[in-house]
């Protein structure tokens, strides 16, 4: 569960803030928006969060809210091709389909929002122990979401060293949002069944640890596991069953196994330059799921203090995964025309299951306005090359601006 697992993200920090001494303040009120927009009209989002934070006597209550607009342009994962009489779904959003390039139906507009509210509350069990719950709730057109989390931390009595453990579970119902329904799995999109909605449940369980190692730094690593049943397909991605020159035969639904265990293993290390308050956060992740999708992911920050008010930080990183093991990016179809499908039944040509690169530099400047009050602002550009897919790269640009006050 995402709010689990930023919370325990942010523990390597948590030991070096415990040496600032901060003036008191019973809240805190966190807000920002972030502007996501990928190049030639693709996907667009728009973000708005507020964190709205109350510490008083040893316990601290955290209130979350997002609110998500979403638009543009969204890769079916059928063949790029304008010679092609089949029937095709909406995306997420969408009323019906809209291709995004007159006949050519790989890619496909939409419209949708989403609105998430939820909370984390932890209190002093004892001087070592903080035990921590927290929920969420979400809801888009098409997509609910209810989760719930449990958290513990334990420091050692020198404070020079913590352990983590969290436990979350998410219920998820997914669905087109113009029918209410989910299409069958590898099913012929001109004459496929509906069914109901599509129900998963999670399990998130994650244990680590934080160490100073000596008086400039400090080490977290953390191991995730997550084991997810139900329904995985994406009700509106297809997959093209093609003849010679591209020319599309048949369009099957999206298919996906109904189970999935993913497990990562994490580790970050912040160090402080000689006496000066500048610093380095170089990270690191190895991930691996039973779909057959590997991948590693290394993250570089600078914090260059400007002046005792102001920092700014670069921001390196680097992505790279595997493509699943029931990754297609097209069936083939017998002499008589025929597709021939995969016995499994799974098969997907959703360009994030393809194998990808990922590349994302960016730079972000801080400035204490006041003594109670920070102003942040962060831009990064993206740039993704797929190894496989139709469309082979995908750039955005990403802009946040962040303002936080205590009171």
């Amino acid at each position: 569960m995402s709010g689990l697992k930023k919370k325990l993200a942010l523990a390597t920090l948590s030991l070096i803030a415990t040496n600032v001494q901060a003036e008191d303040s019973d809240w805190e009120v966190d807000t920002s928006y972030l502007s996501y927009v990928e190049a030639d009209d693709r996907v667009s989002v728009a973000k708005t969060m507020a964190n709205l934070t109350r510490e008083q006597e040893g316990r601290k209550l955290i209130v979350n809210l997002v609110h998500d607009t979403m638009s543009g342009a969204s890769p079916t994962g059928a063949v790029r091709s304008s010679d092609s009489v089949v029937t095709f779904t909406g995306v997420s959003g969408g009323n019906g389909f809209a291709a995004a390039n007159g006949a050519d139906y790989s890619l496909s507009t939409f419209e949708d929002t989403r609105v998430q509210a939820g909370f984390n509350l932890s209190s002093q069990a004892s001087r070592a122990v903080i035990l921590d719950y927290g929920a969420v709730v979400s809801q888009e057109s098409d997509y609910e979401s209810i989760g719930a989390s449990v958290g513990f931390t334990r420091e050692r009595a020198d404070k020079l060293a913590s352990f983590n453990m969290g436990l979350a579970a998410t219920f998820d119902s997914i669905y087109q949002s113009d029918s209410g329904a989910t299409p069958q799995p590898l099913g012929d999109v001109s004459q496929s069944q509906s069914f109901g909605k599509g129900q998963r449940n999670t399990v998130d369980a994650l244990v680590g640890g934080t160490r100073v190692l000596n008086k400039q730094t400090i080490a977290q690593v953390n191991v995730s596991l997550s084991l997810s049943d139900g329904y995985h397909s994406d009700p509106y991605k297809i997959i093209s069953a093609t003849g010679s020159n591209n020319q599309i035969i048949a369009n099957y639904h999206d298919s996906r196994p109904e189970s999935r265990v993913r497990t990562s293993l994490f580790g970050k290390v912040v160090h402080q330059l000689g006496d000066t308050a500048h610093s380095i956060h170089v990270g690191y992740r190895a991930y691996y799921d039973d779909w057959g999708i590997n991948s590693h992911t290394g993250d570089f920050r600078y914090h260059r203090q400007l002046t005792k008010r102001q920092y700014l930080e670069p921001h390196v990183r680097v992505y790279r995964q595997s493509q699943a093991d029931f990754y297609y990016r097209r069936l083939y179809v017998d002499n008589a025309l025929n597709p021939i499908l995969p016995s499994s039944g799974i098969a997907s040509s959703d360009y994030r299951l393809d194998a990808m690169t990922s590349v994302t530099l960016g730079i972000k400047y801080g400035l204490a306005l006041t003594k109670n009050t920070d102003f942040r602002v962060r831009a990064e550009y993206l740039a993704q090359t797929f190894d496989n897919d139709d469309y082979g790269k995908n750039n955005a640009i990403v802009f946040q601006t962040s303002l936080k006050y205590k009171f």
